[in-house]
């Protein structure tokens, strides 16, 4: 009788992780005039902050921040993505988000990853107010759990993608809806 089949780790290494990447992209339409929409997204942490999932935003340095998204699986596998990053400002044209390496030692403890984030927010006048395109990318590689080892590679990146496009759209989603609310609110403060 041959010996019960398990499965090579070493040969396996395929199964450990699944990269996955994403992208978004939106157009804000403020009734602000441009410097107003500017300012408002000079402010990273709190911009960051409307995001669906975000568990915290840490400033680490100047123009450096280390934002920390959760999710869940969906089967009690509950996990963080973090993602270090530096805003470059363009004065009233560009806001920049590029990914870093400096940031300080991770002190989260479960099923903890990294990723890297890009996103760009463009600024454009106009005699009603000001639109803003906002392009987002996500990358990540996601270690699988131990207990999901015995499915093959090819059906864990086809779950982890769709978990991926889902998350994408949420998150843009309830980003676009929160901005919206939030920068007339917060307009309506400055404005008195």
């Amino acid at each position: 009788m041959p010996a019960p089949y398990t499965s090579s780790v070493a040969s396996d290494d395929h199964r450990r992780a699944v990269d996955l990447s994403g992208a978004a992209v939106h157009l804000f339409r403020f009734n602000g005039p441009l410097e107003l929409a500017y300012e408002y997204f000079c402010d990273i942490p709190a911009v960051f902050s409307l995001l669906p999932d975000v568990i915290e935003i840490l400033a680490y340095g100047p123009n450096r921040y280390r934002l920390i998204v959760g999710a869940t699986a969906g089967h009690g596998h509950a996990m963080a993505g973090y993602f270090d990053i530096a805003a470059v400002f363009e004065p009233f044209r560009a806001i920049r988000i590029t990914p870093v390496d400096d940031g300080p030692l991770i002190d989260l403890t479960g099923f903890v990853f990294p990723g890297q984030l890009f996103a760009e927010a463009i600024f454009y006048p106009h005699a009603h107010g000001t639109d803003v395109e906002y392009n987002v990318e996500l990358a990540m590689t996601i270690p699988v759990p131990k207990v999901l080892w015995f499915m093959p590679g090819h059906v864990l990146q086809a779950i982890g993608e769709r978990a991926m496009e889902h998350k994408m759209n949420h998150m843009i989603g309830g980003f676009s809806r929160a901005i919206d609310t939030d920068f007339h609110a917060w307009l309506s403060t400055v404005r008195e």
